[in-house]
């Protein structure tokens, strides 16, 4: 019964998609780092999470359409979600307003398009009503997992909001690009809307550069900017997504011979550091059992790499 039922879920799932969902035991047997990213820290409140000057990104659920097993932010499937009448909205809008410097403001989760219309255009509304604001990021998987959500309403918001809204999309693999999430990306860019896209490496799953580039060229061929690839970060239950860093960087560097049109810019979360997208002046070597980054500055940070085992070390 539960293989049927199993076969039943995932019939008209491609398996890279598969593989980015399904549960394995390797999530119990691999370690990992509690907040990696070092979110805890930059939190305001429960839901706002301001880490670099100009952007802050807001968590406005903690559902998703699937959950990805490889999420850096798994904590928060079991924290509270944030309600419709939380006091904390207030305190939000009030922190947002007191931060001039803030201009970028991500909506995320969880999943924000999980929110119903209305939900969503009330916060969209509320944004709408901070001058120093100049645009609204939307982080989804949508496009993925459930495209019929680019609905009639969903696109009126888009339009209508006072603020340049634009949608980041997060493909991981070619076959994602299903014939229904080629028509939400062209109904969401005839609203008027960009769409960027961000891609984590994952073993197993697209950690091949012509797997890298089919997706990358295809995206671009839609009209959508590959944005970002970023480093799987070695949270608990994920380690075993994780390629190792030297292999990453090799395969970005294969990659960098195409059109940077189509080639998005590789990052990792360096602990101590922040998001760094590796540049002139920047050294990354194997040290032993860990990485070593020296910045141009000659500052030196730490990330750990991984055994064969999927175990991390060094770190």
């Amino acid at each position: 019964m539960k293989g049927k039922l199993q076969s039943r879920i995932w019939r008209n799932f491609p398996e890279p998609l598969i593989k980015q969902i399904e549960p394995v035991f390797e999530e119990i047997e691999g370690e990992g780092i509690h907040d990696f990213c070092e979110e805890r820290k930059f939190k305001k409140g429960n839901y706002l999470i301001h880490k670099y000057p100009d952007r802050a990104v807001l968590l406005l659920t903690n559902q998703c359409f699937a959950y990805c097993r490889f999420c850096f932010r798994r904590y928060l499937w079991k924290e509270k979600p944030l309600k419709n009448n939380d006091p904390e909205i207030k305190r939000i809008i009030k922190y947002i307003r007191q931060h001039i410097e803030i201009k970028d403001l991500i909506l995320s989760g969880g999943d924000p398009l999980t929110l119903t219309n209305q939900a969503l255009n009330n916060w969209v509304k509320l944004i709408n009503q901070v001058k120093h604001i100049k645009l609204i990021r939307i982080a989804t998987r949508a496009l993925t997992f459930y495209p019929a959500r680019i609905n009639s309403g969903l696109l009126s918001i888009f339009r209508q909001s006072k603020k340049q809204v634009w949608f980041l999309s997060h493909f991981n693999h070619p076959a994602e690009l299903t014939p229904l999430a080629r028509t939400g990306i062209k109904k969401i860019k005839d609203s008027g809307v960009p769409v960027l896209n961000q891609t984590v490496l994952l073993r197993g799953v697209n950690d091949r550069a012509e797997i890298l580039l089919e997706l990358f060229q295809e995206l671009s061929s839609l009209g959508v900017k590959p944005y970002y690839v970023f480093q799987c970060d070695p949270v608990p239950g994920a380690t075993h997504y994780c390629t190792e860093l030297g292999k990453s960087l090799d395969l970005m560097n294969e990659l960098s011979n195409y059109s940077g049109i189509m080639v998005p810019k590789f990052a990792l979360e360096v602990p101590g550091y922040g998001k760094l997208c590796p540049g002139p002046g920047w050294q990354i070597a194997r040290k032993e059992n860990r990485y070593e980054i020296v910045s141009p500055a000659g500052e030196k940070y730490k990330y750990p790499a991984v055994s064969s085992r999927q175990r991390l070390i060094g770190l």
